[in-house]
């Protein structure tokens, strides 16, 4: 008879660092789901590993760690040795046959809450003294002042505004707000694909036509891909942002869009990043017919406010860079004159050649802020540069053009990009 191996196999060996795994992962899920996303894989890793590991240092080995988890794991460690009075293997060990509701107890802080006794701040309060030397300031009329004019309410129509070029899925569209009787028209839009506005019915006047304060950019996945790379995505996000409008992007994902000029990760960073650094909202459709359902949705909602039963609401209106405060956006339809929503969307003009040069040069390794300053004042063009180049006979004195300076910056070297005749 052969000889048997024996192996003793732990039951959960290390379930002191599962424990602060888990939540860990939870704590951060409602800010950052990527962390959340990188505790659950470490987790994961963890739980198939069969040994008992001595230290988070030990966690390099597998799967999903890196030295910020390791570091974060010996540190709760530490904590929860130096609580209990203990070395570190024997609270290791302590922690490990713990369930998870007693490492909870022990280790996770309590919130004390006291009892509720109600009292007034503001009787306490001192009425302060105005000097009457001091003359009062004026309110300022920057982005806090009062409309220069309103739409009474139920005397405007709201309209929804497609852009012209706005054309993938709209035959679709078309039929869907003609079913659910939405007005809608065609107009080249300056900035974003759909906006509303608010037509006076009582015919021509100064404020005949208002555009609501919200603007909606539709992004398919390989079209938000491709913006991101040639730069439009970021141009497009500062033109919506000059608005002072509420930003929204409705973003259709197709067929395609795992496989793309860029990962499926990076289009989610990159939406992450708008929501959270520049306060745009994102919607997710299915198909261009969901987008529609939706955008009709939103007209009907804006006619409903602006039409209440009971409360009569009146459209303000604010020209020359005037907003209102967030929170009376928010409750209250406002927007501003279409003439000066088509001059804050306009594009900026395109550079000249010797600007746009820079920029290029910016791009190569190495090459400054004050090289690239030096490279166009001497060579405004890129033609220029190569002619210069094409001009000399050997590479060394191709190579050692751009070190000859008598500027006075210390401009020693400038590493070319390779251009060979």
């Amino acid at each position: 008879m052969g000889k048997i191996r024996a192996r003793k196999v732990f039951k959960n060996p290390n379930h002191f660092f599962e424990f602060w795994l888990a939540n860990l992962a939870k704590e951060v899920r409602n800010d950052s789901w990527r962390v959340s996303r990188v505790y659950s894989q470490a987790l994961a890793s963890l739980r198939k590993y069969p040994i008992k590991l001595t230290s988070g240092k030990e966690c390099e080995i597998l799967s999903g760690f890196g030295p910020s988890i390791c570091k974060i794991l010996d540190r709760k460690l530490e904590e929860f040795a130096r609580m209990h009075s203990l070395p570190i293997p024997e609270a290791l060990a302590l922690g490990n046959r713990l369930s998870n509701a007693e490492l909870h107890r022990r280790c996770i802080p309590k919130i004390e809450v006291l009892p509720y006794q109600p009292f007034s701040l503001i009787k306490d309060l001192p009425t302060p003294a105005v000097s009457s030397t001091v003359p009062m300031d004026p309110l300022s009329c920057e982005g806090d002042a009062s409309p220069s004019d309103y739409l009474i309410g139920r005397a405007y129509a709201i309209i929804l505004l497609i852009d012209v070029r706005e054309t993938f899925g709209m035959p679709k569209v078309r039929e869907i707000m003609r079913t659910q009787a939405v007005e809608w028209e065609a107009r080249s839009l300056p900035v974003g694909d759909f906006v509303w506005i608010a037509r006076d019915v009582r015919g021509p006047t100064k404020c005949e036509e208002i555009v609501l304060s919200l603007v909606i950019e539709r992004k398919r996945a390989d079209d938000l891909a491709s913006s991101i790379v040639d730069g439009r995505f970021l141009e497009q996000k500062g033109r919506m942002q000059k608005l002072g409008f509420r930003k929204m992007y409705i973003f259709e994902e197709c067929k395609s869009m795992y496989n793309l000029r860029i990962s499926h990760e990076t289009l989610l960073q990159a939406m992450v990043n708008a929501q959270l650094i520049d306060g745009c909202d994102f919607v997710t459709c299915t198909s261009s017919e969901q987008c529609a359902v939706y955008l009709a949705s939103m007209t009907r909602l804006l006619i409903n406010k602006s039409q209440p039963m009971i409360l009569q609401f009146n459209c303000a209106v604010y020209s020359d860079g005037r907003r209102p405060r967030e929170a009376f956006g928010g409750a209250r339809l406002w927007g501003i004159p279409w003439t000066e929503y088509v001059n804050l969307g306009k594009k900026s003009p395109a550079l000249p050649l010797r600007e746009q040069f820079g920029r290029h040069l910016l791009q190569v390794n190495s090459i400054t802020g004050s090289k690239a300053e030096y490279i166009v004042t001497v060579f405004p063009t890129p033609k220029s540069l190569f002619v210069a180049y094409d001009s000399l006979s050997t590479e060394d004195e191709k190579k050692a053009m751009l070190m000859r300076s008598n500027r006075s910056s210390r401009l020693k070297y400038v590493k070319c990009f390779g251009v060979s005749t």
